[in-house]
């Protein structure tokens, strides 16, 4: 499937395929990539179960999708993204990338692209983004990509980072 969700200048978003299984079960399977999240690393039969629930869903919409993060130069998949039903109308914002697409913008990327797209091209009202207190590096791209940082607040049983951003008026 070659549909783009969403461009910036290095990487495209892209609904799933199977295609990407293997790439992103090696993603996935490195336990770094989990070191904050509090999941256990994924077997080939649970990605294969994430792609084709992404795939089933059918259409997306900006308030609701996940979409696999690609290296334009090499057309490599390096991780994952989208937005997460929270509440009506303001979704929480989620990427995972493999560790050797860490440090280099890419997720400062993602984060504003989904954003400005988002409220471009949708009624979302808010986005908010979580992260574990001990992950700086997700907390330092949140406030670069404009979200205020709300404090500690449970988040699925756990004391999470809470950040926001809001549509300007």
């Amino acid at each position: 499937m070659d549909e783009i969700i969403i461009e910036t200048e290095r990487l495209y978003i892209k609904p799933w395929s199977l295609d990407y299984t293997d790439k992103l079960y090696n993603l996935m399977s490195d336990n770094r990539v989990h070191l904050y999240t509090g999941d256990s690393v994924w077997t080939k039969e649970r990605t294969k179960r994430y792609i084709q629930f992404n795939i089933n869903r059918g259409s997306l919409s900006l308030d609701n999708f996940h979409g696999a993060v690609i290296l334009k130069e090499s057309n490599e998949i390096i991780g994952l993204t989208g937005l997460n039903p929270y509440f009506l109308k303001q979704p929480e914002i989620e990427w995972q990338l493999g560790t050797e697409f860490w440090n280099k913008g890419y997720a400062t990327e993602i984060g504003n692209a989904i954003i400005q797209s988002a409220f471009k091209n949708s009624n979302i009202i808010r986005i908010y983004g979580m992260a574990n207190p001990k992950n700086i590096a997700s907390m330092t791209v949140m406030k670069k990509v404009g979200m205020t940082c709300l404090g500690a607040r449970d988040f699925r049983g756990e004391q999470a980072m809470f950040y926001e951003i809001l549509r300007k008026v």
